[in-house]
């Protein structure tokens, strides 16, 4: 609502109250009158009584006057606002093609799914080497020797041993959806507050999400043992 509207619908209500009270005022003066002539009182003429009964009349009429003039002020004023509307959506351009963020969207998922196939890969390759040069298998990086080169493959899962450092498939597939998910809150949360007082504990939170999916990105690609 509008400073204009809520003006105009507050001056009508104040109109409309102060017609409404006179109108029961008169009406009110021509009751006791009457009322007063019940109880005996003989200087109390029938022209008071009309007059009393015809300004009250006419107070009405002048209230229902007031109450049809501030309900076309409250029309207008709203038709004003509505005009106002509608010409700030018809001003309206967009100017991000929602078309191109979502090519964007897709480039840096592509750039995502491309990193880690790439990664897999690398390491797939790496293991079939260790295996083909005789690389035993072991469960730790402790148990790496120097007749090895301090090599190693896992036992149980496609993970490579190589000195401290553990190098490991990533299965990016299953960790998208959850990786998106967690990029989502951080974009609601800045959205929802860009500005003001809440802005800084928003810059934090969606910090907070964009290094947990780094951290998450990075665990299976490289670490370090120990």
């Amino acid at each position: 609502m509008t400073e204009h509207l809520a003006t105009t619908r507050a001056t009508a209500a104040t109109n409309v109250a102060a017609a409404v009270q006179e109108a029961d005022e008169a009406a009110s003066l021509a009751a006791a009158l009457e009322e007063r002539v019940r109880n005996g009182d003989d200087t109390v003429t029938p022209a008071q009584i009309a007059g009393a009964r015809e300004l009250g009349n006419f107070a009405q009429l002048r209230a229902e006057a007031t109450r049809r003039h501030a309900e076309a002020a409250k029309r207008d004023a709203r038709l004003a606002d509505l005009e106002a509307l509608k010409a700030d959506i018809d001003a309206h351009t967009e100017t991000t093609d929602p078309g191109q963020l979502v090519d964007n969207l897709f480039n840096a998922l592509l750039a995502y799914t491309q990193h880690f196939e790439t990664h897999n890969a690398r390491v797939a390759q790496w293991r079939t080497r260790m295996t083909e040069l005789g690389v035993p298998k072991v469960h730790s990086s402790t148990e790496l020797e120097a007749p090895h080169a301090h090599l190693g493959r896992d036992h149980n899962i496609a993970r490579l041993y190589v000195g401290a450092t553990v190098y490991a498939p990533v299965n990016h597939i299953a960790n998208l959806p959850r990786h998106l998910e967690e990029l989502g809150l951080a974009a609601k949360h800045l959205t929802a507050h860009p500005t003001g007082p809440r802005h800084t504990q928003a810059q934090a939170y969606a910090q907070e999400r964009i290094d947990k999916v780094k951290a998450s990105a990075r665990s299976g690609v490289r670490t370090q043992e120990g």
